[in-house]
């Protein structure tokens, strides 16, 4: 008797939740394609061109008159984030060099959970 006046749990992640969760994967998934397919295509052109392609490019701290950034660059096999700051009375300087496969790239994206960073490197190839 115990037993039958016992409720029936709900699951602490409901269907819709998990059907919610499914199609952020799906999504994310293609969107990631997407940019390992766009990142391989500009490699051929950076290499056609010798010029490397702006990725992307954010303001990481703003101030009076300095500035430090973060720019995203693609070249013939790696991207590479430069970190540097400028203006002001700071002399122009390289903080910070990263250098990815176009594979790592995507999937520091990835573990970084960088979704904004990902529209942005998708947005720039227009």
């Amino acid at each position: 008797m115990i037993s039958s006046a016992r409720k029936k749990r709900s699951p602490l992640i409901s269907h819709s939740e998990k059907k919610h969760d499914n199609n952020n994967i799906v999504i994310e998934d293609w969107l990631l394609e997407r940019l390992a397919d766009k990142l391989r295509k500009a490699s051929i052109i950076v290499h056609r061109r010798h010029m490397p392609h702006l990725l992307y490019r954010n303001t990481i701290e703003e101030n009076e008159d300095a500035l430090q950034e973060e720019v995203g660059l693609v070249t013939e096999k790696y991207i590479l984030i430069i970190t540097y700051a400028y203006g002001g009375f700071i002399p122009s300087n390289f903080q910070k060099v990263e250098v990815y496969t176009l594979d790592k790239f995507t999937r520091w994206i990835v573990q970084k959970q960088r979704r904004e960073l990902l529209l942005q490197c998708l947005e720039s190839f227009g």
